[in-house]
Order: structure tokens, then sequence, then C-alpha cells
């Protein structure tokens, strides 16, 4: 049983159609929001023209676009000039169905009202370090109970991943991942985190007797130690004032989540360029990553840093000695790991690294030497790769840049001058423009009777 008696089946039903009906919109979105260069142009885009076929400019007629079973009626060609339609657009709105029952199972799981606030149900249950329902808001105690919470989790962690497959997508395809896709992102996380009662893990916390004893064992005698160490030492698992001030807590999560997912991502990009003398990361990483930290706080989004690159260099490998390409999109690794970790919450928290994260001020200094190390890291990456045979890439000179480059270049960019639309209007060009370019026929086609 789930929220309001309903069944579990109908439940996830009602899930995958919602989610189907999104990953329907998030193909327009991987379509529509390269095409712009500002955030403001990319989303205005998104809904201005209404979709249409990219050849006859014909509008998508209503029933034609419901998720999978248009595509199935029209067995994947437009309705009226038989153009073709790619089998990645039923796919995505399927498998985002799939995405979307699977964390919700996840994110819900078997709650039961008797259960208490955010019991163990939930895959991302980390115990008492886990938000309770923050009353007397806006909305009410009513709409802040412990299934509210739950289901405001779920919707807000679900912003997320759909970030996640449209960035993934556009990386995949054009090797960039746009401002227009991370940044609406971040806002909507930090916002969000406003609510106090979305967060998965708080900003800060400790282990108590593992503190202690790490200080004993340092320095013997806790009384030797100042007292602003002292109070670190003898210092509570959670702050007071996250109890105190929810929401302001919450917002405190979701900046140092951003701070910390785009700053290694941008810590590896430098080094990375300066070590291996060529581009480690992307940009687009890098705000990728931000985005990410935004909605599932800093110690999460450290554990994606580092279960990316454990996917990643298995492809790297694979796409290396069979393709003989280097260059490959890691924004997809990244939400890869996001879900991967969002999946196996409670069995990566619960057995492996809670204990870590809560050594607390010794934590920072881990990380610290982590940093200090990564250098001599990437040194010895670039040796296993040349070891491998794998040459350092050299840079490409273009040489200077001539009158006629401008010209062939835009013939390059532009072979087909119909650029997938009808013609219309009076031609003045000579035929013999369509003939040189094997597109006589084509321009017959599209102007009968010219």
């Amino acid at each position: 049983m789930v929220l309001g008696g309903l069944p579990i089946w109908f439940a996830l039903l009602s899930v995958f159609v919602l989610g189907s009906i999104i990953g329907s919109f998030l193909n327009v979105c991987v379509h529509r929001l390269p095409a712009h260069d500002s955030i403001a142009d990319g989303w205005m885009g998104l809904f201005h023209p209404p979709s249409r076929c990219p050849r006859c400019l014909h509008p998508i007629r209503l029933l034609d676009n419901i998720p999978m079973l248009g595509w199935l009626k029209l067995r994947g060609r437009c309705r009226d000039c038989s153009k073709s339609i790619s089998v990645r657009y039923p796919l995505v709105e399927f498998f985002n169905g799939l995405l979307w029952v699977v964390m919700y199972m996840v994110e819900i799981g078997d709650y039961r009202p008797t259960d208490g606030p955010l019991t163990g149900s939930s895959g991302l249950f980390a115990g008492d370090l886990s938000p309770e329902p923050v009353f007397g808001s806006v909305f009410g105690s009513v709409f802040m109970s412990a299934e509210a919470i739950l289901h405001l989790r779920y919707l807000y962690h679900m912003v997320l991943l759909e970030t996640l497959v449209v960035a993934s997508l556009i990386d995949f395809d054009l090797m960039v991942i746009p401002d227009s896709v991370t940044v609406p992102a971040m806002i909507v996380g930090l916002v969000g985190s406003t609510l106090g009662c979305v967060y998965i893990l708080p900003v800060w916390f400790q282990i108590p007797d593992s503190v202690q004893n790490l200080f004993d064992n340092l320095v013997g005698d806790p009384d030797m130690l100042p007292g602003w160490l002292r109070a670190i030492r003898d210092g509570p698992r959670i702050p007071g004032w996250i109890e105190d001030s929810p929401r302001l807590h919450g917002l405190a999560v979701s900046a140092a989540g951003l701070i910390a997912g785009g700053g290694v991502i941008w810590l590896v990009r430098i080094t990375g360029h300066w070590v291996l003398k060529q581009e480690a990361m992307g940009f687009g990483d890098v705000t990728l990553m931000a985005a990410i930290g935004s909605f599932i706080g800093w110690q999460p989004v450290l554990v994606v840093f580092f279960i990316a690159p454990l996917i990643a260099v298995l492809f790297a490998l694979a796409n290396w000695f069979l393709r003989q390409e280097r260059e490959f999109p890691y924004g997809p690794f990244l939400a890869i790991g996001t879900l991967f970790f969002l999946y196996a919450f409670r069995f990566l928290w619960i057995e492996h690294l809670e204990p870590t994260f809560g050594y607390g001020p010794f934590l920072l200094l881990l990380l610290a030497a982590g940093a200090v190390t990564f250098v001599p890291m990437l040194l010895l990456a670039r040796l296993i790769r040349r070891g491998l045979g794998i040459p350092d890439l050299q840079p490409i000179d273009p040489g200077p840049w001539r009158a006629a480059d401008p010209l062939h270049f835009r013939d390059g960019e532009h072979v087909d001058r119909f650029e997938g639309r009808w013609r219309t209007g009076p031609e003045l060009d000579w035929p013999g423009c369509d003939a040189g370019r094997g597109q006589r026929h084509e321009a017959d086609w599209r102007n009968p009777g010219r």
C-alpha cells in the first residue's frame, strides 16, 4: 500500500505513465536546447514552434504525440511526408518511465504510515541523519507529514535525474553540455532545498566515539587541547542549529554540494590540463557536477566523483582498443554514478561510508591529502597510458585562416542548402546549382511544376 491507501501496482503504473509523458518532453529538450546559445532562448525554444516534422514542417497531431503508442501507430514515419522517425524517441519515453518506477521503489519502498517518520522503508534512509517532518510551513503540517516528505524527496530527486538524462543524451550526441540544462537545475536544487526535508544527509555530522578516540590517540591527554579543539572533540553527532533552522540547513546542504561538486571537477580540469597536456574535463562537466551536488549534498557528490571514473575507465580502454578514439563524453558516467549511488545508498552508506564520513574534522584532512596526491596519480596514469601504447595527444596547428576558409567551412556545414525545409517563393537560382550538388531530382520533387 502507498499514499492514500492506493495499491502499489496503481502507483507504479501511474508513475510509469507520468515518466513516459515527461520522456517525450525530454526528447524535445535534447533536440532544441543545444540549438540556442543563451539559457532564456533555449527554454523559450522548447515551446515555440510546436512540434513538427523537420522536413515537411507539418505539425505533429496530438494523437501522434502519445508516448510510444504514437510512434508505433505511425510505424516510425511521418504521417505527411513518410520521413523516418528515430527509434530513440520511443526508447527514451519507455526507459524514462522505467526510471520513474525504479526510483519510486527506491525512494518510497514499502512505506507504511505506522512505521513513523522517514523509516528504513525508504531506500535513502540514513537513520537519525535523515530529515524529520518540518511542521508549521506555509502549506500546513498535513502536507509535511512523513508520507509527503517521501514523495517530495522523490519528485525533487527526479528533477535531478531528468536533468541527467537530457545532459547525457546531448553530451553523447554533441560532446557538450549546455548551460541551459545545468543552470536551471542548480536553481531548482537550491530553491527546493529550502523545504528543509529533502536532503539525504546533513551538512555536517560526526561519530562522537570515533572522533574522541582519534583525538586521544594523537594527543593523549584531552586537557592539553585548546578550547576550540576540545569543543570539536566533544561535539554532538549533529550540531544543534541543524534542528533549530531546518530550512537554512537545507540551503546549506545544497550550497555545500554545489561548491564541492563543481570545485572537485574544476580541480580535475585545471590539474589534468597541466599534467596531461590536454583537456581533462569540459566546462559542461563542471556545471553538471555542481548541479548534482546542489541536489544530493557534498558527501554524496564526492562519492559520485569516485564512482564515475571506475565506470568510465572501462569504457575508455574499450573505446581506445576497439575504435582508436581517445575522447568520449563524461557526462553520462556522472549520471550513471549518481543513479548508482541513489539506488545502492543503503548498502554503500550503512556498510562502508558512514564510519568514514563520521570522522568529522579528520575527514577534511583526508580530503586535503587526497588533493595533494592527485598530481602524482595523474602522472602515474600518464605512464600507464604510455605503457599501453596510447600516445600523448599532440596539439594540432590549424595554420593561418585564409580568405577562402569561411566559404569552405560554410559549405561543409550546409551541404544541403534546403536544410530539411521545403522551398517556397520564386526560385532565382540557376538549375545547375541543384545539379552540381546532386539535388536536381529533389528540387523537382519539392517544387513540382517549376
